[in-house]
């Protein structure tokens, strides 16, 4: 594993666990740490794979970087749901308004999906 993609992983983890603690009080700001998370899985990948990616944080155009037929493209495209998390539910409209939260059941699933994919893909980047 590259050191890169192996502290992208552990940052990843970091918001797992983050997004797991705030997702019953705080849904807000857990659909934010679990596309935290999801960039970083995205980004260790890339890493390790040697693909450079900007700054940006959509995770749909993170996945098009890589090869039509490599196993971790339609597995990251699956995660670009999440990349509006980055901003949506964290700011209110010009007029002042709070958006709603996410669906808490909804965030609990993408906290699932996002343990088994960190989980492979710390097999993946060894």
């Amino acid at each position: 594993m590259t050191d890169r993609a192996g502290a992208f992983l552990r940052l990843a983890h970091e918001e797992l666990g983050a997004a797991s603690r705030l997702i019953d009080g705080f849904p807000r700001q857990a659909a934010y740490q679990l596309q935290q998370s999801a960039e970083k899985i995205a980004r260790a990948i890339l890493a390790r794979e040697g693909i450079p990616f900007g700054t940006g944080h959509n995770l749909g155009q993170m996945a098009a970087t890589l090869p039509a037929d490599h196993p971790w493209r339609s597995k990251l495209m699956r995660l670009d749901h999440l990349s509006p998390a980055a901003t949506r539910h964290r700011y209110p409209s010009p007029g002042g308004r709070l958006p709603p939260p996410p669906p808490i059941a909804e965030l609990w699933a993408d906290e699932v999906q996002l343990k088994s994919l960190l989980a492979e893909a710390e097999a993946w980047c060894r």
